[in-house]
């Protein structure tokens, strides 16, 4: 009896030991197909984010069976403590302190699923995420086939959910997020952000502010039509944030007129657009393709300007200035007729002259200086003053002069400028060209005046537009300008006033990167030539050139523009 009882405890002590290793070797290996399948729901293996959808661990075999299974919480019961590797139990957080990115922009894949139910498909996404979900009733019905790679959380909820006509909402900062059905009446609606990293979602000035606000206020005569230009025209209607920025109104041109909406926010350079998940692939196209570097091109100018000035003069002048060659004043005297008493009473009248007794004969004080109506100031015993008869003006003067000047400015600005972008080179005065007189009366009082000096903005205006091609070549829109003042022949009170010269050009060209196009042309010249000669006497062949004075100018002025455009390399 004895032996028999040993017996059977060995019998147990083997039944034991040797059962789990029979339990292993009664399980049969999957098909390599379905390992592998096995391994793509489970997500990627290492260190990155994801884990199995399928519980495919197995106990080792010196491990003992659990005794009991585990059991799912009651709803509402508080988390249990989890112990991380053998030490102090540690409460498991509910709420994350911060974030540094959004649980939906985890990544996941692959998942492979044939008409599962929805629930296998979170389940799938909440293995390899870490991102839980809670379904409401009545959506267990409902299948889904799907077959992704690499993608985000969000990127699968926004594709198939909406599909579905579900959408989900999250709870708090937790990571749980409830699914459930869409309202009937509720548009299915995405709110995306799209940072730009080379558009600018700040205005573009025009030329004419940018001019304004580099330059002091034009005091010019006509400030519309001098080079400053003056500021553009108001805002356009509700729009004015806009302005400038093309790429707002073709975003605006593609999304629904029902639910689209664009909102902008300057400090970030980012797009929030919502709308239509139909919409986004179009828009996201846009933005691709427009958002992208644009080279800038560096403008190295040379700007000459020549002024040669030569003066000529040869000959025999004569006279004065006018040919004056003698002068003549004959005398004069004094009338009292009409005014002498007795003149309509008695017979003064027959008197043109006064009485030599009744003027002084005494000297005046201008003796030898010529007047228009006493002829001098030296007057006669009898009251004449005499006449003068005079050659001073018979004059000759030997001219053999030749001059010439000239003079040359020489610029060298540079600045870069972005493809397709206006940039600009100013160099200007505010020069006077004459005066102006402000006469201010009210109510017919005399009022009061007051002269000022006028002024015509003048100097240099260099606009430059480039373009790159894919080629290498740019393409430019160049617009030289150049004003300056010369003296007028017209004279006001005295006073010689100029005149504005203006020199302009406006031109496209197309240049290889580095290569220098020069802007020539704007040339002015002006010649004049005067010819004096002594009537008859200069008409003599050869003896005539004693009687015979010239006087010839020649003025020239050339701007020449060389411009070197230069592709910048990043």
């Amino acid at each position: 009896m004895k032996t028999m009882k040993i017996l059977l405890a060995c019998a147990l002590a083997f039944e034991q030991a040797v059962l789990p290793v029979s339990m292993l070797f009664a399980q049969d290996a999957p098909p390599a197909a379905d390992k592998n399948f096995a391994q793509d729901l489970q997500g990627p293996s290492g260190g990155e984010e994801g884990g199995p959808i399928l519980e495919s661990q197995q106990p080792s075999s010196d491990a003992p069976p659990p005794a009991t299974m585990p059991q799912g919480q009651t709803p509402g019961a508080p988390i249990e403590s989890v112990q991380i590797g053998g030490g102090t139990p540690k409460d498991a957080p509910m709420y994350e302190e911060a974030e540094a990115v959004s649980p939906l922009d985890r990544k996941i894949g692959p998942i492979r699923l044939k008409g599962a139910p929805l629930s296998t498909f979170l389940d799938v996404v909440s293995a390899q995420s870490k991102v839980n979900f809670i379904i409401t009733e009545g959506l267990e019905a409902k299948t889904i086939t799907v077959f992704l790679r690499k993608t985000t959380v969000r990127e699968a909820l926004e594709l198939l959910l909406r599909v579905k006509g579900l959408t989900y909402q999250r709870i708090g900062k937790s990571n749980t997020y409830v699914v459930q059905k869409r309202s009937a009446d509720m548009p299915n609606l995405i709110t995306k952000i799209y940072t730009l990293n080379y558009i600018p979602l700040i205005p573009i000035t025009t030329i004419g502010e940018e001019i304004a606000s580099i330059t002091s206020a034009d005091v010019s005569a006509d400030a519309s039509n001098g080079m400053g230009g003056g500021q553009q025209g108001g805002k356009e209607g509700g729009k004015e944030d806009d302005k400038g920025i093309a790429i707002l109104t073709i975003v605006r041109s593609v999304l629904s007129k029902k639910y689209g909406k664009l909102a902008t926010d300057p400090r970030t350079n980012t797009l929030v657009i919502t709308d239509v998940p139909e919409v986004f692939p179009q828009v996201e196209q846009i933005i691709a393709e427009l958002d992208k570097k644009a080279p800038q091109i560096l403008i190295e100018a040379q700007i000459v300007e020549i002024n040669t000035d030569r003066v000529n003069e040869l000959g025999i002048e004569w006279g004065g200035s006018r040919g004056e060659m003698a002068y003549f004043a004959g005398p004069a005297r004094l009338t009292d007729y009409g005014l002498r008493p007795g003149f309509f009473s008695g017979d003064q009248w027959k008197q043109f002259f006064p009485k030599t007794q009744d003027i002084s004969a005494a000297s005046g004080s201008g003796a030898g200086s010529i007047d228009p109506i006493f002829s001098t100031g030296q007057q006669s015993s009898k009251g004449v003053y005499y006449g003068i008869f005079s050659l001073a003006q018979l004059q000759a003067i030997f001219r053999a002069l030749i001059s010439k000047g000239e003079a040359r400015y020489l610029g060298k600005p540079k600045i870069v400028a972005m493809n397709n972008k206006t940039a600009l080179i100013q160099i200007a005065k505010d020069a006077a060209t004459g005066t102006q007189s402000v006469v201010a009366s009210a109510g017919g009082s005399s009022g009061s005046s007051s002269t000022g000096v006028e002024r015509r903005r003048v100097g240099l205006v260099l606009k430059v537009t480039p373009q790159v091609n894919k080629e290498g070549f740019i393409t430019m829109i160049v617009q030289p300008a150049y004003s300056d003042t010369v003296a007028s022949a017209v004279t006001v009170q005295g006073q010689t006033v100029l005149d504005p010269v203006s020199r302009g050009a406006s031109t496209m060209v197309r240049v290889k990167n580095g290569q220098t196009v020069v802007i020539g042309g704007m040339l002015a010249s002006t010649e004049n030539k005067t010819i004096k000669k002594v009537p008859l006497l200069g008409y003599i062949p050869i003896i005539g050139w004693l009687f015979t004075s010239v006087s010839s100018r020649r003025t020239n002025t050339d701007l020449v523009i060389f411009m070197t455009p230069t592709i910048l390399v990043d």
